[in-house]
């Protein structure tokens, strides 16, 4: 597990992930999931932990797969 700045050292990047992810998420637990990952990256910022899996569920909500 990395700090959101490991992942994406242009946070702008995670942001319009985080967008895009709000935007195509398709059921209940993919808007709560985004919703929840919004909440922590509020509260935490660029510090906020991001794991791996939790990356991958982004873009692949992001990218509407």
């Amino acid at each position: 597990m990395a700090q959101i700045q490991e992942h994406y050292p242009d946070l702008t990047e995670f942001e319009e992930l985080l967008d895009a992810a709000r935007m195509h998420a398709a059921n209940d637990w993919e808007h709560q999931f985004v919703a929840d990952m919004q909440e922590r990256y509020e509260q935490y910022g660029k510090r906020g932990f991001l794991s791996d899996a939790q990356k991958q569920q982004l873009e692949r909500i992001a990218n509407d797969e």
